[in-house]
Order: C-alpha cells, then structure tokens, then sequence
C-alpha cells in the first residue's frame, strides 16, 4: 500500500468517527479532501475491518452505513506495530524538548551553586553575624529555582497546543496562532491572566531556540473548502472563482482545476457564449450527510500567518537570556581555567577534566549554539517576513478588485477602498500598491492605462466577463443532486 493510499486510510477512518453517519463515496471524498478513487479503496478497506450495511436508492446512488464502527476483527500486527511508531515519535519529541530545557537550567544552577559558595565562603570568612538573614536569603533562591525546574515537567504545555487564537504582527493583520497548553503551575497561580499569556517553560526555552510552530492549515483545505463552495454554486467552478478561494496564480489555479477534475470525476467544459473554461462537478453534490463541511473562507479573508523569532513576551526572553547569558560566561571561565577547583585547595578527582569538559567545553558549546541558532533564524526570516507582508497587503488588493470588476477603477481609488476597508491593517501607499498591482494585473488578465486626467486606471474584462458568464451559467444549469428512495438495504 502506498504511502499516499495509507493518508486516505486515515483521514476517513477519522472522518468516521467524528460524523458516525451514513454517506456517499462523494461525501466522503469532498469531507476528507481525498480523490475519489483512492476514497472508493479506502471504503472497501475500511469494510473488511468495520461493520457496515449498504444502502442503495431509486437512482442507484450508494450509501455506506458504519454507525458504531464495530470492528469485525482484532486489529493487526501491522495496526498495532503503526499505533507504537507514533507513540514512540511522540513520546522523542517530548524527550527532545525536556532536555533543551534541563540543559539550560542544569548548568544554570550548577553555576548559581559554585557563584553562591563561593559568595558565602568570602563572607564567612570576616564574620557569622548576618548567618540567618544569607542562608535565608539562599534558601528563597533555591526555592525559586527549585519551582522553575519543576516547570520543566508540565506535561500539559510538553503535549502541545490547546487551540489557535487570532494575533496581529507588526503591521496590524489579524492571523491565526497556536496557543500552548498552560502548565499547571501556572494554572495555581491567582490572578491568572490569559492562557496565550501562560506558555510554560519548556515551550519558551525551545521555541527561543527553533522558534514557535507557525499556524499549518489542513493541507486538504483548499480541497475541501472547493467541494463546500461547488454545494452552494450547483457543482460549477471556474478558474478565477478558485483564484478567488485560494489566492492561486493564473497559472497555478489552472493546475489546480485539472487536479479536481481527476480528483473528483469532474469534467471539463467550455461555454459557448464567451469560451469560458470552467468545471461540472455536479457528481461530488449526490450527498446523504455532510456535517463536517468546510467553511468558505475567499482568500482575502484569511491573512498569512506571522513568522516569529521566539513567540515568548519579552520579560520571558529576557529571562532566558540572562539564564544562558551566565552559562556562556562560567563555561568560558572554566575551559580558560582547568585547574580552579586545585587553586583553590578543593580535593576532587580529575577535577581539570570536571572543569574544563564537564563545566567548561560542553555547557560553552551548547550556550553559544543556544545564540547562535536564533541568530541565524532571524537573518533568515526577514524576506519570509516581507513577503508575508506584501501577500497580505495583494490579498486586500484583489478584494478590492473582485468588488469593483464591473467598471475600470484608479490606482487612487483602489489604495483609498483598501485602506477604507481596513481595521488594524497598515495604511497602504499609492507607490506600495502600483508595485503590486504589476503582478496582480497578469494573474487576473487586466489592463492599465492612463484616463483623460492622467490617472492610472485598471480594467479587468476578462475577469468581469467570466464571474458574469459563471452566473448565467449556474441559473440555467439544470442538474439533478437528488438521491432518492431507498429501495435495497443491506
């Protein structure tokens, strides 16, 4: 079995167990983002293993019935051998983040420790009035130390994130963020401020480093997103109307039409009025049940997710800093210094190599990749981070565009709507969107020209022509989505 057949497996296993109902083979294909083929063998799979009574109604449409999902037989090697892959690779990666973590902190109290002995010993040195008061004051520290190193082990924040909160960056579009599982210290705490404020201290520490997961949407989304919109639109789709979904270049909506045509049996046609290309899906609409519909969400409506550096607020970088900032320092001091620990009289065993390896070229290795590591990343965000920037400020161009495609409109015009429309978005700049607008032209098949008062203006009647086209289309469209009676049940 194929590595992509086993992901269609999967996602309509777990398309059944959260709808539990009966569907067709295009419900199940248009609720899992799955090609019809490989969802039609993903239901004869699943019926070898599951219960399932078919249905079949007057105009020969196919229900498939597992309510329950009662399996028929134990599960295999195989399915068992799968279920310890996963909870091994789960199970690294919550290792993986506990020891970023404890290495940062480890060294950081041993180092503390040695700082403070060394402290308390000067002092014991010229008098023992003030005894109490430092060993007091030294107690509170290790207690301090002692609940941060319990942080480490909350397991609600090491398991991942509890749900996605929209944020603003740095030029005031809203996007979609992860936000961690608080940990439970943080959930004793009184006056508990927000969960997206209570990110624990492992999350803090590895995303410092490798930076915090960017929001990932389903990768079937704009499969599945496609499948609700051509529910609502008589199963017609056309080549601007996917651009206006998914943002597509020209030329990648085209591919992308071709793929849903073998995806979802589809076929191609073109109209005779003005040769318009467009999709009949009519077939995908034959639906028994389909509660898990996508919403339809225009690609203007959905802003590009942020690229941070660490995701922590600033009091938590700080501390962090400060954290392995000390690490660097003593490490850097005992590999300068292999013979500390005899200078100063006290009997360990190869105390050169404690020092100079164990306290010294281990811990200064890991302190100085712990900088260097965001350091690098940020040099590589900056061009992710403009053109993040610049496909937000283009999303708010073509809204503007597919609004206002029946008549010719300025470049003042277009920046003026835009900027109207926006809430916390930047102001855009007349010089920003004519940038733009070179690109923007080409995918959408414009034109610019300049009016009688030698204003830039843009025209788009290709784009017109066809959203025009695709309407009288759709209201003269007769298709029959209809399933009928059931008339044999097994």
């Amino acid at each position: 079995m194929s590595y992509e057949q086993k992901e269609v497996n999967l996602r309509l296993e777990k398309y059944l167990l959260k709808s539990n109902q009966q569907f067709t083979l295009e419900d199940a294909a248009a609720s899992t983002g799955m090609p019809i083929i490989e969802s039609e063998s993903a239901i004869r799979e699943l019926m070898q293993r599951y219960d399932c009574k078919l249905k079949v109604t007057e105009n020969g449409d196919l229900i498939y019935d597992f309510t329950g999902l009662h399996r028929r037989t134990e599960k295999s090697f195989g399915e068992r051998l799968q279920e310890f892959a996963d909870w091994f690779w789960k199970g690294f990666k919550i290792f993986y983040r506990i020891v970023t973590a404890v290495f940062l902190l480890i060294y950081f109290v041993l180092f503390v420790v040695i700082l403070i002995a060394l402290i308390v010993g000067l002092l014991s040195q010229g008098g023992n009035s003030d005894n109490d008061s430092k060993s007091g004051g030294v107690g509170k520290l290790f207690l301090v130390l002692f609940r941060v190193f319990l942080s480490i082990f909350e397991w609600s924040t090491i398991l991942g994130y509890d749900y996605t909160y929209r944020s603003r960056d740095d030029y005031g579009y809203p996007y979609k963020h992860y936000v961690e599982k608080p940990g439970q210290l943080a959930k004793l705490r009184k006056n508990r401020k927000s969960s997206k404020e209570e990110k624990g201290f492992v999350a803090s520490v590895y995303d410092f480093i490798f930076g915090p997961v960017r929001y990932q949407p389903d990768p079937y989304g704009n499969h599945k997103e496609v499948a609700s919109f051509l529910k609502e639109n008589k199963g017609l789709v056309s080549t601007a109307e996917l651009q206006a979904l998914a943002g597509w270049r020209r030329d990648e909506a085209e591919n992308f039409m071709t793929e849903l045509l073998g995806r979802y049996d589809g076929r191609a046609k073109i109209s005779e009025r003005t040769a318009t290309l467009y999709g009949d899906f009519s077939q995908l609409n034959r639906s028994a049940n389909r509660p898990d519909e996508a919403p339809i969400i225009y690609y203007w409506d959905e802003y590009e997710p942020e690229y941070e550096l660490t995701g922590n607020k600033t009091g938590r970088n700080w501390a962090i800093v400060g954290m392995n900032s000390l690490n660097l320092v003593f490490s850097l001091f005992f590999l300068v210094q292999p013979h500390f620990f005899a200078e100063l009289e006290i009997p360990i065993a190869n105390g050169p190599f404690l020092a100079q390896v164990i306290l010294g070229a281990i811990p200064f290795t890991y302190s100085l990749l712990f900088f260097l590591i965001p350091a690098f990343r940020y040099f590589r965000l900056l061009p992710l981070k403009r053109k993040q920037r610049q496909e937000n400020a283009r999303k708010r161009l073509m809204k503007v565009i597919f609004q206002h495609v029946r008549v010719p409109i300025s470049l003042k015009m277009l920046t003026q709507v835009a900027n109207d429309q926006a809430q916390t978005e930047e102001k855009l700049k007349e010089e920003q969107v004519e940038a733009l607008m070179q690109e923007v032209i080409q995918d959408l098949g414009g034109e610019s020209s300049l009016n009688s008062q030698n204003q830039l203006v843009y025209r788009f009647d290709r784009l017109k022509e066809e959203i025009e086209e695709m309407s009288r289309l759709r209201q003269e469209h007769r298709g029959d989505d209809s399933l009928g009676k059931i008339v044999f049940e097994s």
